[in-house]
Parts: C-alpha cells; sequence; structure tokens
C-alpha cells in the first residue's frame, strides 16, 4: 500500500528541478555492469549466476542516486578483477517500478543492498560502507568457501570459543545430506563458523558412529550450554535449516555496532545485559536464566553488550561502569534499569520485570517489580532508537515515529 502511495512522489518532486535531476541523472541512462532486475528475469538471474548483489532503489530517493555511481564502478572493479568463468552479477531494481518484487523482498528504505547466493538469499542484507572498495570487498568475500575442512579432532580444538559452529561429519560427498549441508551453510554463514570432515568414523568420538551427522558446538565463552547433535531428518533441509536457525541466531544475542541496527530495525523492546568486557560469567548467568523463564516472551529481543563500549546508554540511567553488570529494558522509547542484577537469580524475578512491561508498558510507575522507584531507577529515554536505520543514510518507507 505505501509503495502505491509512494509513486505520487516524483509527480511531487517536478516541482524540485534541481533535487530531480540530480538523482535522475546519477541513474540514468544505465550502464551495461549493473543489470536492471525486474520480475520477468529476477529467477533467471539468480539462477545463472553464483552471487548476485541487488541494489533496491527508488530513482527520486538522493541516497539512491548517490549510491549508483559507486556500485556501478564497483560492478566494473569486479569484472576487471575477478576471472571471466565468475558467476558474479551485480544488478538494480527500480522498486517504483517493480512493486510485487519489492515487496516480495521486503523492501523498507532505499536504498537496500541484498546478496543471493545461488539463488538464495544470505539472512543479513549488507550494511558496510557505501564505497567501491568495501562493496567489492564484500563480494569477492562471498566467493570464498564458507567451510572450513578439518581431518582429526585435534583441528577442532582450534576452533573459537568466542564464536557458534557447526561440525558436519560424512562418509562421501555424493549424499544428498551434504548437498543441503552446504547450501545452508553458505546462508548461514555470517552467524556460525562451519566445519566439514569427509572419511571414515574416527575412534573414540560417539558423533562419527552414525554418519552423515551435524553437531552444534556454542561459543562456550560466552554459554554454559554443550555440544548438541542433530537429531532429525537430515535430509530434510527446512527441518534442519529450522534447527541451524535457532542455533546460529540464538534466542540471547551479543550487540555491538556492527550489528545493531539490523536488531533496532526489528522494531521488538530489548532486554540488555550491560557487562564489563572480560565478564563472561554474567553472560551466561544472563543467557541461561533467558533461555529458561523467557523463550516463551516471543515479541522481544534478549541481548548483551559491552558496557563500555555503550557506557553512553549506561550513563544515560544514571549509572556509571562501576554499577556493571546491570540490566535494563529499552523500549525503543523509554529505558527501565532493573533493581538488582543478583535479583535475577530469585526463580521467577526476571519473568516478572518483563511480564510487569508486556502489562503495563504505558505507564512508567508500574515498571518495577518493588512498590517504590529510586530516582536512578526512574526510566530516562532510549539511546538505543537511534541506532537503528538512520534518516541520514536511508530514505525510510513504511517506518512509522518510535
Amino acid at each position: 500500500m505505501w509503495l502505491k502511495l509512494l509513486l505520487l512522489l516524483p509527480q511531487l518532486l517536478l516541482a524540485q528541478p534541481e533535487s530531480s535531476t540530480i538523482a535522475s541523472s546519477s541513474l540514468s541512462p544505465i550502464e551495461p555492469h549493473v543489470l536492471q532486475i525486474t520480475e520477468s528475469n529476477f529467477n533467471s538471474t539468480l539462477q545463472a549466476n553464483d552471487v548476485v548483489l541487488i541494489n533496491f532503489y527508488a530513482d527520486w530517493c538522493h541516497f539512491s542516486a548517490r549510491l549508483a555511481p559507486i556500485f556501478e564502478t564497483a560492478a566494473i572493479r569486479l569484472a576487471e578483477d575477478l576471472p571471466k568463468s565468475a558467476k558474479v552479477r551485480l544488478g538494480r531494481v527500480d522498486c517504483m517500478s517493480e512493486l510485487e518484487l519489492s515487496n516480495l523482498c521486503a523492501i523498507t528504505k532505499f536504498p537496500t543492498l541484498r546478496l543471493f547466493y545461488r539463488g538464495h538469499p544470505l539472512r543479513r542484507e549488507y550494511r558496510g560502507k557505501r564505497s567501491v572498495e568495501a562493496l567489492v570487498e564484500y563480494v569477492k568475500e562471498q566467493l570464498k568457501f564458507a567451510i572450513k575442512r578439518f581431518n582429526d579432532m585435534e583441528q577442532l580444538e582450534m576452533i573459537n570459543v568466542k564464536r557458534r559452529s557447526v561440525i558436519g561429519f560424512f562418509d562421501n560427498r555424493k549424499k544428498p545430506e551434504f548437498a543441503i549441508f552446504e547450501q545452508l551453510a553458505e546462508r548461514y554463514k555470517h552467524d556460525c563458523d562451519f566445519y566439514q570432515r569427509v572419511g571414515p568414523k574416527l575412534k573414540n568420538v560417539t558423533y562419527t558412529q552414525h554418519m552423515p551427522t551435524i553437531v552444534y558446538r556454542p561459543d562456550t565463552a560466552r554459554t554454559h550450554a554443550i555440544d548438541e547433535p542433530f537429531v532429525g531428518d537430515m535430509t530434510n533441509k527446512s527441518e534442519l535449516e529450522a534447527w541451524l536457525l535457532k542455533k546460529c541466531v540464538p534466542l540471547v544475542r551479543e550487540v555491538d555496532f556492527s550489528n545493531v541496527e539490523e536488531i533496532i530495525e526489528q522494531r521488538l523492546p530489548l532486554l540488555v545485559l550491560f557487562h564489563m568486557p572480560n565478564d563472561m560469567n554474567s553472560v551466561k548467568d544472563f543467557k541461561s536464566i533467558v533461555e529458561m523463564q523467557l523463550s516463551d516472551c516471543g515479541q522481544f529481543n534478549f541481548v548483551t553488550v559491552d558496557g563500555l563500549k555503550f557506557e553512553h546508554s549506561v550513563n544515560h540511567m544514571g549509572k556509571t561502569h562501576l554499577d556493571l553488570p546491570l540490566i535494563a529494558i529499552d523500549s525503543l522509547k523509554l529505558m527501565y534499569p532493573y533493581p538488582n542484577f543478583k535479583d535475577m537469580f530469585i526463580p521467577g524475578h526476571l519473568k516478572q520485570f518483563v511480564d510487569n512491561f508486556n502489562s503495563h508498558h504505558l505507564n512508567p510507575n508500574l515498571m518495577t517489580t518493588n512498590t517504590t522507584m529510586k530516582d536512578n531507577e526512574k526510566p530516562s529515554n532510549s539511546t538505543f532508537r537511534y541506532l537503528g536505520p538512520s534518516k541520514y543514510r536511508y530514505t525510510l518507507i513504511g517506518h512509522d515515529e518510535l
């Protein structure tokens, strides 16, 4: 509906010939290095290439106009750098002309950059720097094989304990499970590290007694969880992907300035743990309690953040680094501090705090498990709301004010 209304914007912008001319001249005429993608050639383009990076734009959007020559130059650079056999294509979709395609891809801001690998979209869109160098490097990075191969268990000891990992054990490459594993590894490679071994069973390794098998290894530096084998049907891609999504995109996520934009764009309230950089025990305890008590809370994002990197948010609540660790709800309008971090160890106490928010989020005086609130426990304005997609970087559509 909103896209149909936006069709009127170009007519209105005709009254402003200077800005309109700049935008249209930047996007037209179409250079051959960037393919104009429509509903008619969308699927065929994805099937014909291994990597397709698509710029979803509107020609009246000045951010789109500024990106257009950069995107074109990146396409030229890739054509020069990559071998002719590389199946890589940069394309663009005019969202005002391709309403159905834009809606299909859930475009809510211009420009939006989405990468498709072998016909499937990566889970995360590109949100990095809009420069020729950054775009070229990003595309080249996608051409690297997502899976690290290993031969013996000793090599797995090198796994980064701060990263989530998925390990596949296969006796040969011809089974359908092998192809499905590789496809999903490409889709989730930015969320988990993937490892693969092809060969006979390993002595004294339980996982390999029934192959093929896939094992999830958690980020043990940040959680109390342990290795967990997949017990479903490995030939069922949907079932395996649902399991991977749950493991690689866990209930409680670590947030920093590289991924906070996508979290805020979901427009859900946050339950945030602010902690000192080296305090992993608080992180592990928080994750365990959230997973036990709050897994059915639904419309919430549960996150942990480095309290020093996000010190502005801490200070905004009248706290300092000396108060870490601390927990707060950020509704993306107001921030509500949890009275006492140690209270989360009281069974049901943290859940009651969240339930109070869900029941009384319009009444700040009810936003506590206590009957009275200290001055430094009263809600302050949200700081995370300003870390979502910015009007200084995108033309936002379909976004109500937070």
